[in-house]
């Protein structure tokens, strides 16, 4: 029999490795509640919360061209497009913070 640390199969302990994470005893009583109503382990119901919560934003592509187009307006004469494209990830960067 399997215990519950060890990987279902090879691909899980590649995809995984153990963590540990204080929580305060409530909200393990509440994630525990909810694991049993969904019929799934703690473990599994947290890193699902967990990935949910902390997923990448939708990144607009639109707005960036758009923006992007508004600073190559602003720029005369000659381009530095090391400066043009440092200038659009910091700007990028601030929005993300």
């Amino acid at each position: 029999m399997r215990s519950q640390s060890e990987p279902r199969s090879r691909l899980d302990a590649m995809a995984t490795r153990d963590r540990i994470i204080h929580l305060p005893a409530d909200f393990y009583e509440r994630l525990e509640r909810e694991a049993g109503r969904r019929g799934v382990e703690p473990d599994a119901l947290a890193a699902e919360l967990l990935a949910a919560e902390l997923a990448p934003a939708e990144f607009d592509w639109d707005k960036a061209l758009s923006e992007l187009a508004e600073i190559r307006g602003r720029v005369r004469g000659n381009v530095d497009a090391v400066a043009l494209v440092r200038e659009g990830r910091e700007e990028l960067e601030r929005r993300s913070s």
